[in-house]
């Protein structure tokens, strides 16, 4: 966890949006190149294409819990566990922030550079606590 918080960290010092910095950490976990990984989430920053919509940082948590707990089969039967992980990280996310949207993070602030350094933090913490909760949740 603490390797995925710094490269976390270091992505979002360097530039990296929120979205991009929190799956950026996680990018050669999950198979991708840095490239690729900054590519595909590079329209989730700012709340969803600077819409301050759902927080980047917690889409790139929601998409990096949606690999490890989808089966990958096209037959839908892990959407329910995947989509009560995403539910869980929410609530997570909600206590610390009381939302999941930019703008109410924010408090209707346009997101600023370098602002949501804490919220990429606290992204890739809800990611290992979920995980981890679900592999709790296998072994009883």
């Amino acid at each position: 966890m603490e390797e995925k918080l710094k490269l976390a960290g270091q992505a979002y010092g360097n530039g990296c949006t929120c979205s991009q910095a929190v799956f950026c950490a996680f990018a050669g976990d999950l198979g991708l190149d840095e490239t690729t990984a900054y590519k595909l989430m590079e329209g989730f920053g700012g709340g969803f294409g600077a819409m301050q919509e759902v927080c980047g940082a917690f889409c790139a948590a929601a998409a990096v819990i949606s690999y490890y707990t989808s089966s990958g089969s096209m037959d839908g039967k892990s959407k329910g566990k995947t989509y009560k992980a995403i539910r869980r990280a929410a609530e997570i996310y909600e206590q610390e922030y009381g939302s999941i949207r930019c703008r109410e993070i924010l408090h209707g602030n346009a997101p600023k550079a370098f602002q949501c350094g804490m919220k990429v933090k606290d992204a890739v913490l809800v990611v290992h606590k979920v995980l981890a909760e679900e592999a709790e949740n296998i072994a009883e």
